[in-house]
């Protein structure tokens, strides 16, 4: 077996898989034979050892000084206390030796030895020298044949050449001797093991050329306070926003890649905000920042999930580039921060819906930049300015092949890949009613869609290339089995969908010398987190509203119980501590105190989802439309200060939703056969009588209902409120951060997108609180202490500070069509000062006789905007009735 031959100061790689490498000893263990000469020749044989590859830090020593064949006798001598030592390390996918000189103390068994090695080295000279002179005086000649002979002259060829570079790392070594720079045994291995010292680059690269001195390292960083991103649909209307916050990044590389790599992105804060109109969770995703606090009476704070932590960190150490071409990756690093998520279904399909519809419009731009051979072109609404449509397959393609993960280095070795675990905390409600207005505004398209999931019309579409979740946008109910089969699907899929507070956990990752590629590792992570929410299927059918979530009743019951049994313990200890026995007092009353809120808490809690289910359901079998819409908004603002309810509040809310129950029952017997005598004449008044007659039934059912939920929910303020002096430990959830910002707003009649002015998007929210609600909105401004000019593309509202100032806030409404001339004038006050005004002259008086508006204005440049903003709307408005 000849080998293969590594010269001192080389890095080279060798395929183990070759039989002719491999040698099988001890149970098929894989071992490697090294040696410091050709392995046939006897200083081969002389200076073998054996190395076990699939154990990481096995190594053995071969010792120079056994090179009797090679060396003469001083040089032997010299070589006493110097080994050769070959460590097993890990280098990327593969287990490779590492060969390192090292010094060693020189014993007497290595005197000895080398003695013993020195007598048999002479006993064979002379024995040959004899032997060589008897065969002589006998007679006897070697002759051998010409391929005996051109074999021995090869093989001395060789034995030459060994002995070439035997003598030359020999003299290499001496001189490293004498300078005193060979390492300890300690420190060749600790070398070895973490690619420092004469490991820390090679001297050649992968083709065998040798490294220049031209190598760079490279540094980035980056911080960025934060990003926001608007997603606007077809409608135009905004759907959602995305804010991601404190946003840092940071790399560091080599130019040749002969150093660890290291890059490392966190995100402080992800925010995506729910702009659909009357949303039940205004925040559809923010961390969950649940914190527990406990009192100052010693015992340790428990803080979970603080603000400054980072929603998600990631951290990824490359190793050097690997002679394999595999991207070997040190360390991986995920730890994301909990999660806390709260949906709607409407918000979901509009969502899906323009995901959709912007992947087409991607796929739209890609074809058409191929058939055309140019780039397509966007136009900016406000500037005019053109931009080239990006073509994000090349710029992934790009980045691909920028970073070295092409079809030949497909493949990955991840020393080690964690994920840590983190926790997914789920809300998902039905959408609550539009009013006229917002439907106005939001367009035909999107208020069927909020209608249609409202009746339940849903239709799981997986597969079928249309998303994940669809609706039948507007069926209607033709007879009497489909209005019973339409009450029970909206009843089903509301009680199915709707959950609180579901807590889903997701546990962590942890993989260690894994060769894979990328789609393997896809699928791996897929499978993981699929597993885990199998998993998590009791929890989130025990959050269903429609059970009463008896998994929160359940965790605040343990809660319960463990500080009943942990608080007097607490107290114990202290009271040992201090010799006072007040606190063992003390540890049994918050044990007890603990215990009785939870378990009242969470009945009530329970009680009052169940009864809210009920009532919801109920008001769904009315068949009154606008009965359901008019309760769903009065839910919506029964509570706009946000605080904590009591027992005393719920009583009172809860008589008020009882009595309105039973005057909506009476009083739908009178005008549900009206309305639908009015609108269906006949035919109506007949399902006007008996909706009427359903609503005298079910209506009172519905009030009291709610009134049972109100009492409920004060029932468990009463026994949860508190502050921490007088609760031992309290845990308090931070529900949702609030809103980023307000809803963007479109302008004009053309809803023209516009340059995000958040003064505008207050304005406009204003402005839905007015008779001017469902209006577009065409501009404002603000008059200071004299009040808001709000402007639609109709008509003009001026609202004052002064509650007293007309109709509410409202000082004036002007339609721009009755507007004969406007002016602006500085006019006379009774306390004799001058105060600058916009003077308008109505073609039609008022209702009072008079055919003048003023509005008052403190300041003149205010005046002169209101004047340049009622000309600019009434000229609009002239060029669109000239159409």
């Amino acid at each position: 077996m000849a080998g293969d031959r590594v010269d001192s100061m080389m890095s080279v790689s060798f395929g183990l898989d070759d039989p002719k490498r491999q040698v099988k000893h001890g149970g098929g263990s894989e071992f490697l034979r090294v040696a410091l000469a050709p392995l046939r020749s006897k200083d081969g044989l002389e200076t073998t050892k054996l190395i076990k590859l699939k154990i990481r830090n096995e190594f053995a020593r071969l010792s120079p000084s056994k090179l009797t064949a090679n060396l003469e006798e001083e040089l032997r001598e010299e070589f006493l206390g110097i080994r050769v030592v070959g460590t097993v390390v890990a280098d990327g996918p593969t287990r490779v030796v590492r060969f390192c000189l090292m010094q060693k103390e020189i014993s007497t068994s290595n005197k000895l030895g080398n003695a013993v090695r020195r007598q048999a080295k002479r006993s064979e000279t002379y024995f040959s020298e004899i032997t060589d002179g008897a065969m002589k005086e006998a007679g006897f000649s070697s002759t051998r044949s010409s391929s005996s002979l051109s074999t021995s002259s090869s093989q001395q060829a060789r034995d030459e050449e060994a002995r070439e570079l035997i003598l030359k790392a020999t003299f290499e070594a001496l001189e490293l001797k004498s300078k005193r720079v060979i390492p300890s045994q300690v420190s060749a291995q600790k070398h070895a093991l973490a690619g420092t010292g004469v490991f820390k680059k090679h001297t050649i690269d992968q083709d065998g050329n040798a490294l220049g001195d031209d190598d760079q390292d490279f540094a980035f960083r980056a911080s960025f306070s934060g990003f926001v991103f608007s997603l606007i649909d077809q409608e135009p209307s905004e759907i959602a926003v995305i804010s991601l916050q404190s946003v840092k990044m940071l790399s560091k590389w080599n130019k040749q890649r002969g150093k660890d790599a290291t890059t490392a992105v966190s995100v402080g804060w992800l925010q995506i905000d729910n702009h659909c109109p009357n949303a039940p969770f205004p925040v559809a995703l923010c961390p969950d920042s649940t914190i527990e606090i406990e009192n100052a009476d010693g015992e340790t704070e428990n803080v979970v999930n603080l603000p400054e932590q980072p929603v998600i960190a990631i951290g990824i150490n490359f190793a050097p580039k690997h002679i394999s071409e595999v991207t070997c990756l040190r360390s991986v690093t995920v730890a994301p921060r909990n999660i806390a998520v709260g949906v709607d279904l409407a918000f979901i399909v509009r969502l899906q819906r323009f995901l959709l519809g912007a992947q087409d419009r991607l796929e739209q731009a890609s074809e058409d930049e191929n058939d055309e051979g140019g780039e397509l072109i966007w136009k900016y609404a406000e500037s005019r300015e053109l931009w080239p449509f990006p073509n994000l397959q090349k710029m992934f393609s790009a980045c691909v092949n920028a970073s070295g993960a092409g079809k030949e280095s497909r493949e990955l070795f991840f020393e080690g890949l964690t994920v840590f675990p983190y926790n997914l905390s789920l809300s998902v409600a039905s959408p609550r009613a539009m009013t006229s207005a917002q439907a106005m505004l939001e367009g035909p398209g999107a208020a069927a869609i909020h209608a249609a999931v409202r009746k339940g019309d849903l239709l799981v579409t997986a597969g079928s290339g249309a998303g994940v979740l669809g609706v039948k946008i507007g069926r209607t109910n033709r007879t009497a089995l489909a209005v019973v089969r339409g009450i029970f699907k909206s009843i089903i899929v509301d009680a199915l969908l709707r959950c609180e507070e579901a807590s889903l956990a997701f546990p962590g990752i942890g993989i260690r010398n894994y060769l894979t590629n990328s789609p393997q590792v896809t699928t791996y992570l897929l499978a993981h987190y699929l597993a885990a929410l199998r998993s998590n299927v009791p929890s989130l059918l025990g959050s269903l509203a429609a059970f009463g979530n008896p998994l929160g009743l359940i965790r605040g019951l343990g809660d319960g119980v463990s500080d009943f049994v942990s608080e007097p313990i607490k107290g114990l200890k202290k009271s040992l501590e201090e010799l006072d026995p007040t606190f063992v007092i003390d540890g049994v009353a918050r044990g007890t105190g603990s215990l009785a809120r939870h378990t009242i808490g969470g009945v009530a809690d329970s009680a009052s989802l169940l009864t809210q289910t009920l009532s919801k359901n109920m008001a769904v079998l009315t068949l009154d439309r606008r009965y359901a819409q008019k309760r769903d908004r009065s839910l919506h603002q029964s509570n706009p200060s946000g605080a904590t309810p009591t027992i005393v509040d719920g009583i009172g809310t809860g008589s008020a939703k009882l009595l309105k129950g039973v005057y909506d029952g009476v009083s739908g017997v009178i005008r549900a056969p009206m309305r639908g005598a009015e609108k269906g004449g006949p035919e109506g008044f007949a399902k006007g009588v008996g909706k009427g007659l359903l609503g005298l039934v079910v209506k009172p059912v519905v009030g009291l209902s709610d009134a049972a939920t109100d009492i409920m929910i004060g029932v468990k303020g009463s026994v949860e409120g508190g502050t921490y002096n007088d609760i031992g430990k309290m845990q308090q959830r931070i529900k949702r951060a609030s809103q980023l910002r307000p809803r963007r707003v479109f302008y004009g009649r053309e809803r023209t997108i516009r340059e995000y002015k958040q003064s505008d998007a207050t304005a406009a929210q204003l402005m839905m609180t007015t008779r001017l609600a469902g209006e577009q909105y065409f501009s404002h401004v603000d008059m200071g202490n004299a009040g808001v000019a709000l402007l639609s593309v109709r008509r003009a509202l001026i609202l004052g500070n002064n509650p007293g100032d007309g109709d509410g806030n409202e000082r004036a409404c002007i339609k721009y069509k009755n507007i004969a001339k406007v002016d602006v004038r500085q006019i006379p006050t009774p306390d004799e000062t001058i105060q600058w005004g916009v003077v308008v002259l109505l073609k039609t008086a008022r209702q009072d006789g008079s055919a003048v508006e003023v509005i008052s204005c403190d300041d003149p440049d205010v005046a002169h905007e209101i004047y340049a903003l009622l000309n600019k709307a009434r000229s609009l408005l002239s060029s669109i009735s000239m159409r």
